[in-house]
């Protein structure tokens, strides 16, 4: 039975010239170290390396690392993952000697490749219709919980993979084997000839149309006398269209004329206005005044009689009647632009009109020239026989829906999904007793334990369910689910009591056939048992500088590698 077992990780920082390497066994790994120790970055840069973007990741680790190198082995072959920036490479192993298999910054070539080595056949569709193999983060999301992220919510710790469609239930499903290889391979072939299927009736659709537009035009063409008739009728349109256009012109120019002469009323009118308000200011300032007043602005002396006075008046009234006219004058003015631009309007779609129809007997001058001319229907006729092709071919996608449809539902034994519940139920009440938690908690949907409590249950819920899949999974098949990654919270409430629960239940992890690696601030009690104990106690210091010589040196002749295996392939391409 083919395992997939990591060896050990690698992580160095050429900017500090300081390394790292943690060597994982079988059986149970325990990562010991206090907070900021670095434990959960060395955690998450297992997963980083295999194309897995957790959702939280320090920052300054990130910058500090410049490579990533995971070793693994699967069945009896051994591999390496190289991971800088964007760049992903995989190297086999053979004793001392390094072979490059891919190096690519396109993650989707990257994960095919990976997949073909683990022998996994899962296709996906992305939510644009784009089909490939499942990626590292749907296939290892089950066998990771996250310090931060993996403790409220069961397997949702990577980022990059919800541009996958129906990403949650169809994982669900795989990983728990009850959707084998096969069935995600029928569904990406349905997706993939519906697809086919809608392509052909937009064709269809296009040609239908088509083919009406030209039975319309023969049945003109029928009831044309002569092409003599249809050019005299352009001829008349065309004259017409150009007489109208003279009128636009006509209208066009007494619009201008009356935008004008609306302007500059209007200028008038706003200066009269001024004017009038400042009048009846001057007419009560007199009014308060003796027969002699003094100008507040200027200090002159006037006299304030009552023929002073009238005259005034006069002026406000003389203001009033020119106010009166400008607005009339201004109304008139707008109604008549009104009216010109409703005509001008008028002729416009009249010209439209018209040049439609110069257009349509331009048309069919040209289909009937061709028609009568050649004096066969070759054009209409290829479209018809087009139609019963594109018809055929979208009876041939449904009935291969259909087929594909039915062997899918083959494979969704009711039988076969009670079993598989009923077997992860089992091992889920095994970690219930193991961490004190009520067996009546145990709730499936979709393969998957429902999170329906709070507080400190929540997490237990999540280690239940992940580590019961696990186990599930542990001898169930050829696969790469044998390995399983818990980061123990640290800043979540979690009680020596509860923590002391989940340490207890690690007595289950102890099988060499599988792999379980844990992190955590306090010491477990299995560290006598466990294969592995790696114990970090300097704060933001777990890089040294004591193998990075070595490290260097391994990862520049992994790239020589990788630079022959390039140019080999740019030659190979080039002599085809």
């Amino acid at each position: 039975m083919k395992r997939l077992t990591i060896k050990k990780l690698i992580v160095i920082s050429q900017s500090e010239s300081r390394s790292l390497e943690v060597p994982f066994e079988n059986g149970l790994n325990i990562i010991l170290g206090g907070n900021k120790t670095g434990k959960s970055s060395i955690i998450k840069s297992i997963f980083t390396t295999l194309g897995c973007e957790c959702k939280r990741i320090e920052t300054d680790w990130k910058k500090l690392i410049s490579a990533y190198l995971l070793f693994f082995k699967y069945g009896e072959k051994q591999f390496c993952v190289v991971r800088q920036g964007k760049k992903f490479q995989i190297f086999e192993n053979n004793e001392d000697s390094y072979s490059c298999i891919i190096e690519t910054e396109a993650f989707h070539e990257y994960s095919n490749c990976l997949m073909d080595i683990l022998e996994i056949k899962m296709p996906c569709i992305s939510k644009d219709g784009k089909q490939f193999n499942v990626t590292p983060p749907l296939l290892f999301r089950f066998q990771y919980i996250d310090q931060d992220e993996g403790w409220s919510r069961i397997a949702d710790s990577f980022s990059n993979v919800a541009y996958i469609k129906d990403w949650k239930p169809n994982t669900n499903k795989y990983v728990c084997g009850y959707l084998d290889d096969t069935y995600y391979e029928l569904q990406a072939q349905k997706a993939e000839h519906i697809l086919e299927k809608d392509d052909k009736k937009k064709e269809l659709n296009y040609n239908q149309s088509f083919v009406s537009r030209i039975t319309s035009t023969l049945t003109q063409i029928e009831n044309i006398e002569s092409v003599e008739e249809v050019t005299t009728d352009i001829e008349s349109l065309l004259a017409k269209a150009e007489e109208l256009r003279k009128m636009q012109f006509s209208y066009n120019a007494e619009m201008t004329v009356l935008e004008n002469d609306i302007y500059v009323n209007q200028h008038k009118l706003h200066v009269v206005e001024h004017n009038l308000i400042e009048t009846k200011k001057d007419i009560e300032f007199a009014m308060t005044q003796e027969d002699e007043l003094v100008c507040p602005i200027c200090g002159t002396i006037y006299s304030n009689g009552l023929g002073e006075q009238l005259n005034i008046t006069s002026d406000y009234a003389h203001c009033e009647k020119l106010i009166t006219e400008l607005r009339n004058s201004i109304s008139i003015a707008t109604e008549e632009l009104k009216e010109l631009k409703e005509k001008y309007n008028g002729v416009s779609l009249e010209i439209q009109s018209i040049e439609q129809k110069v257009r349509n007997s331009q048309e069919l001058l040209s289909y009937s020239s061709f028609y009568k001319n050649k004096g066969q229907y070759e054009i209409y006729e290829s479209c018809k026989r087009q139609l019963e092709v594109l018809q055929g071919e979208i009876d041939s996608y449904v009935s291969k829906i259909a087929i594909i449809d039915e062997k899918i539902n083959e494979k969704k034994s009711k039988e076969r999904s009670k079993d598989i519940r009923e077997d992860i139920e089992g091992y889920c009440r095994t970690l219930a007793d193991a961490i004190n938690l009520p067996k009546t908690f145990i709730k499936l949907r979709d393969f998957v334990q429902i999170i329906d409590r709070t507080g400190s249950e929540t997490p237990r819920l999540v280690y239940m369910y992940q580590s019961a899949l696990y186990l599930y999974n542990l001898y169930r098949t050829n696969s790469p689910f044998n390995f399983y990654v818990v980061d123990t919270p640290n800043q979540q409430g979690q009680d020596a009591e509860n923590l002391g629960s989940i340490f207890k239940s690690l007595e289950l992890f102890l099988s060499d056939e599988g792999q379980v690696i844990v992190g955590t601030e306090r010491e477990t009690g299995m560290e006598g048992k466990a294969s592995n104990v790696i114990k970090l106690t300097e704060k933001r210091r777990c890089l040294n500088n004591i193998n990075y010589s070595k490290h260097l040196e391994l990862l520049e002749e992994l790239q020589k590698t990788a630079i022959s295996w390039v140019a080999f392939n740019h030659k190979a391409q080039n002599e085809k």
